[in-house]
């Protein structure tokens, strides 16, 4: 592979999957996102940065109304969306903005409104 997977930062993450949300861990690497499942029959989802359009900040809606900052939302490329739950949203996107900008790719990145 050749790229470093020094992690830059990592937390508790269910990524959305339909209904069934896969608990896990959620790590930033200089390079990717990737979520490694609790669940040892779920596989692990590596994001290359390269591949990403669009990193942006979403709020849970609960009865159609916008309610929690917990959503990380990615699309890639091949028009694939991951949402990940989180905590602490504005931490993780101080961190996903500090490494984009270092990849020049910070336009990727939405802050919520």
């Amino acid at each position: 592979m050749g790229e470093s997977l020094d992690v830059v930062y990592k937390g508790l993450a269910n990524l959305k999957n339909g209904f069934k949300p896969v608990p896990g861990k959620l790590y930033v690497t200089q390079e990717y996102l990737i979520h490694k499942p609790n669940d040892y029959f779920a596989e692990d989802v590596m994001i290359p940065f390269e591949d990403v359009t669009r990193i942006e900040g979403v709020m849970t809606k609960i009865l159609g109304r916008d309610m929690l900052s917990n959503l990380l939302e990615v699309e890639t490329k091949e028009g694939h969306i991951f949402q990940f739950v989180i905590n602490k949203q504005k931490k993780w996107l101080a961190v996903l903005e500090e490494v984009l900008t270092e990849r020049e790719e910070a336009e990727k990145l939405i802050w919520p409104k």
